[in-house]
């Protein structure tokens, strides 16, 4: 595989970025990502009520953290998890979400329908992507969750074996990542308050999970790097940045920033 990378910002592409992505014959491609979009998010919906009770590990495949998860876990949870977890969740699921699409949809008052929909469609594919592919994870890893394994003796539930790795953290990084690109490329004046507000929040919220005694470090750290990739990944594939193209000897990965 060949990677080609194709430096600089001409005025052509800069005259690219102050309109909407799907135009003429492209505008297709708008309609495919929406359905795409909206089928992912009715999958992980599906995962996580419907199926979960038949996905979940009912015993735990990885159940023994190393060391310096267990002395993290140890230092940072909080004796009333249930308003970590409350407080992590309003986070993860509220606060993220308001202040990633809400400045980015702020951003430019006088946007179209079409251009409001090329901003946020590129942040809303990610998160879907991301959330499926951490709800396939979880269901195959099986890691116990801390409190499963360290707290007091409960019953089980379809949720004691989910915590690797953590969907709350992949929500708040993915949020983050895809409107602090789309900002980017668009020159919007929001673009330092979605990088500073969504990192802050996100951070946040890792911290909140580890306090409820929900995930342990390792979890909410490679859910924020795959929520970042996938806020850094997808809406450069929808904007066509990223080209998958045949060569003599295989395939080229061109992109251009």
């Amino acid at each position: 595989m060949v990677l080609v990378i194709v430096s600089g910002l001409g005025s052509a592409h800069a005259e690219k970025d102050r309109q909407p992505w799907y135009r003429g014959k492209a505008g297709h491609d708008r309609v495919v990502h929406l359905t795409l979009t909206a089928s992912l998010g009715v999958a992980y919906l599906a995962m996580e009520t419907v199926l979960k009770s038949r996905l979940a590990a009912s015993s735990c495949r990885w159940c023994e953290p190393p060391a310096f998860d267990r002395s993290i876990r140890d230092a940072l949870v909080w004796r009333d998890t249930k308003r970590a977890h409350f407080l992590g969740s309003l986070d993860a699921y509220v606060v993220a979400p308001v202040v990633g699409f809400g400045l980015l949809i702020a951003s430019d008052s006088d946007a179209s329908w079409s251009r409001l929909i090329d901003d946020t469609l590129p942040v809303a594919e990610a998160v879907a992507v991301s959330e499926v592919l951490t709800q396939i994870v979880k269901f195959s890893v099986g890691r116990a969750r801390p409190y499963a394994r360290f707290g007091p003796d409960a019953a089980p539930t379809t949720d004691d074996n989910t915590s690797f790795w953590s969907g709350h953290s992949v929500l708040g990084f993915s949020i983050t990542a895809g409107a602090g690109m789309i900002c980017h490329w668009r020159h919007y004046w929001t673009e330092p308050y979605v990088w500073g507000a969504g990192i802050a929040i996100s951070v946040s919220t890792e911290y909140l999970r580890m306090a409820a005694d929900k995930h342990y470090m390792s979890d909410v750290v490679l859910g924020g790097l795959v929520g970042l990739g996938s806020g850094l990944l997808i809406p450069r594939l929808l904007r066509q940045d990223i080209k998958i193209v045949p060569v003599s000897n295989g395939v080229a990965v061109v992109g251009q920033f």
